[in-house]
């Protein structure tokens, strides 16, 4: 599979678009104002025995959810007498999932800090990526690495820091020599200790840290995942490119042709306007209806004129598969989330069942966003669930 990054502005909006074999399958705003992964400190505002949570003031507008069965390794910035978390604590905590529709936003006390070759956190134990198959890379980048956090582990408990670091080692690392690994490691610990001492020393309901969310950023862990068979980037934004084409050199290229836009090149606006309708044509004639609620998101497969001829399983089969691919494409455009149903066009078969549902998976496998397959219920219908993290896009995101 063939992949191409564009760079581009349309209605004054500068926006990234991901295209797989030319298909639009993801748009990131080059402006986001995303609230998943930023630190701040935060004041206990109530807690709520029945669910053994606690509601936190951090300065974004609303109250954050604090779960107090996830999370049990605070890092207190003000706290009385007891244990417990308790109103008018102070803590430093994450954003975990970002406010969608009628439920608060989610914080953590696990923070997190995501590098080209590790994932810094505070779980106090070593993870490495299971697309690393070598058994010696993995023993040796694993001994590596639970040396090194061993000995910040050691300094934090003397100078009497709550940090107990842990690590997942990404894929990327595979291939990168020990000292630029230690050089990575060794930047995250450095703003991880930062995070915490400014916490300590700031005022209540402040913003910490925030995570570098440029573009750049969305790029290198594309190719990081090295999941394409090519991956290329082009912009017709000047700026970006200088920005760029430091970390990708001949991988990006600019677009200077002043008599056709580079997003029309590409028809990107058609493509949005088709992805972000209610109805969704496929090539065979078929079409997916895609139903936003406030529980779930439904989706439905009809046959519309597609079908031809007397052996309606085999047709069924076909829309359903090509049907199982948009909506694979859509969930990741859109950022659908939470629980999905999807009701397929019923076929009789069993083998026809499990063809249909195999080439789903493989579709949301290709998910950036952890996608689970839950179940076909007696009914024929497909039920998924997405991570929540961030806000449904809409059309008016990028248009």
């Amino acid at each position: 599979m063939n992949a191409t990054f564009v760079i581009t502005e349309i209605n004054s909006k500068k926006t990234g678009f991901l295209l797989e074999d030319n298909s639009l399958v993801r748009a990131c705003s080059l402006y986001n104002e995303s609230l998943l992964g930023n630190v701040y400190s935060a004041k206990v505002v109530n807690y709520v025995p029945s669910i053994n949570a606690a509601f936190l003031d951090a300065g974004t507008g609303d109250y954050l959810y604090y779960s107090l069965n996830d999370n049990t390794n605070h890092i207190f910035l003000k706290h009385g007498n007891t244990e417990k978390v308790c109103v008018g604590d102070e803590l430093l905590v994450q954003i975990e999932k970002e406010p969608i529709k009628t439920k608060k936003g989610v914080a953590t006390s696990d923070i997190e800090l995501s590098g080209k070759y590790f994932i810094l956190n505070r779980r106090n134990e070593v993870g490495i990526s299971h697309k690393i198959t070598d058994a010696d890379v993995r023993k040796s980048l694993k001994s590596m690495t639970e040396k090194a956090l061993e000995e910040y582990n050691v300094r934090f408990y003397e100078e009497g820091k709550n940090l107990s670091l842990g690590a997942i080692i990404r894929t990327s690392a595979e291939f990168v020599s020990e000292d630029e690994l230690k050089l990575e490691l060794n930047n995250l610990v450095h703003i991880m200790n930062g995070i915490v001492d400014y916490g300590v020393h700031s005022v209540v309901k402040k913003l910490i840290y925030s995570p570098d969310r440029s573009i750049r950023n969305e790029l290198i862990d594309i190719k990081n995942k090295q999941k394409y068979d090519s991956f290329n980037i082009i912009t017709d934004l000047e700026e970006e490119y200088n920005l760029l084409s430091v970390d990708f050199g001949s991988d990006i290229k600019l677009y200077n042709d002043t008599m056709v836009a580079l997003h029309k090149v590409f028809n990107l606006e058609e493509k949005l306007k088709k992805a972000f309708d209610r109805f969704i044509y496929l090539k065979s004639g078929g079409s997916i209806i895609v139903e936003p609620t406030e529980a779930l998101t439904v989706i439905d497969v009809n046959t519309g004129k597609a079908i031809k001829g007397k052996n309606t399983e085999k047709s069924f089969l076909k829309i359903n598969k090509e049907a199982a691919e948009a909506i694979a494409k859509v969930i990741r455009l859109r950022n659908i989330s939470g629980i999905i149903i999807i009701d397929f066009i019923n076929m009789k078969e069993i083998e026809s069942i499990k063809e249909l549902l195999d080439y789903l998976k493989k579709q949301l496998d290709k998910d950036e966003v952890k996608v689970t397959f839950v179940d076909m219920t007696p009914l024929g219908l497909v039920e998924l669930t997405r991570k929540k993290e961030a806000k449904p896009f809409t059309l008016q995101d990028f248009l």
